[in-house]
């Protein structure tokens, strides 16, 4: 009903200010349509009661029962802070209006929903950050003392989450996302950097007619060398480089290896 009600006016809304282009135009005298506008504005504090109960019910079930690879870490932050801050202006609208008790009532409700749900945001985001693996989770339990594993077990949701009395370990949680977000972020740079080495190609051009083929394209080669070895050095240095500290050094020296005989190749094209 709220939809449909918000259509009218948005309708009645547009038709206002095209009644108004047209009289201007034909140099009539322009009517007036603000009680349309006052009807939208009067309307607005009661469409978004309603329409922020009916998002919340909505997302709040589906964040914590709906499967948890579902879960969207973004969409609960954004939307928990947009119903919060509407049920607020709400709240505050409807708060000492004798004649609207009910709705007031109904106000204040969700927004003890609302806020209630509040502690439960922090262990959304920082559980469902990427790159939570097995290992992550292992060491959760072992810093909470309370067994949990997305990884292993079946139906894992939110809910089994709050259910378990993680909601008071919100740091522990947020630092074993943090962890398993930066350790994702170097076994993706070191995926991206060896995809990248995948489409480098040298080019074998004739020399000035000699049948005399040399190698081309050092100056690429060069770029990317030196930019993967920055890299490849910054992540030999991460406190977080442990699960990748083998691989890591295998590729800073191969990179190197293949630095010095591009060096040599260069020397001999000269």
């Amino acid at each position: 009903m709220v939809d449909e009600i918000e259509l009218k006016l948005s309708e009645c809304q547009e038709n206002a200010r095209m009644y108004n282009q047209r009289e201007f135009l034909v140099g009539k005298e322009l009517r007036d349509y603000s009680k349309v506008a006052a009807m939208a504005k009067e309307f607005t504090p009661f469409a978004n009661l309603w329409k922020t109960i009916r998002t919340w019910n909505q997302k709040s079930d589906s964040w914590l029962n709906g499967a948890w690879e579902d879960l969207i870490p973004d969409d609960v932050d954004n939307t928990f802070e947009t119903c919060n801050k509407t049920i607020s202006q709400v709240f505050r609208f409807f708060n000492g209006k004798d004649q609207f008790a009910k709705i007031f009532e109904i106000a204040k409700t969700m927004k003890g929903k609302i806020e209630e749900f509040k502690p439960i945001v922090p262990i959304a985001l920082g559980l469902r950050r990427d790159g939570m693996k097995e290992r992550h989770w292992e060491a959760l339990t072992k810093a909470t003392g309370i067994e949990i594993n997305a990884e292993t077990e079946e139906n894992f949701t939110l809910q089994s989450v709050v259910d378990r009395g993680m909601v008071k370990f919100a740091t522990e949680c947020d630092d074993v996302g943090e962890k398993a977000n930066k350790e994702y972020n170097i076994e993706k740079s070191l995926a991206k950097m060896k995809k990248e080495w995948g489409g480098q190609d040298f080019l074998t051009p004739e020399f000035k007619n000699t049948r005399t083929y040399i190698i081309a394209g050092f100056d690429d080669a060069a770029a990317l060398l030196d930019e993967h070895i920055v890299t490849g050095q910054a992540m030999q240095f991460s406190p977080f480089k442990k699960p990748f500290e083998e691989e890591i050094e295998e590729w800073v020296g191969l990179l190197c290896t293949v630095q010095d005989t591009l060096e040599e190749w260069i020397k001999c094209q000269q």
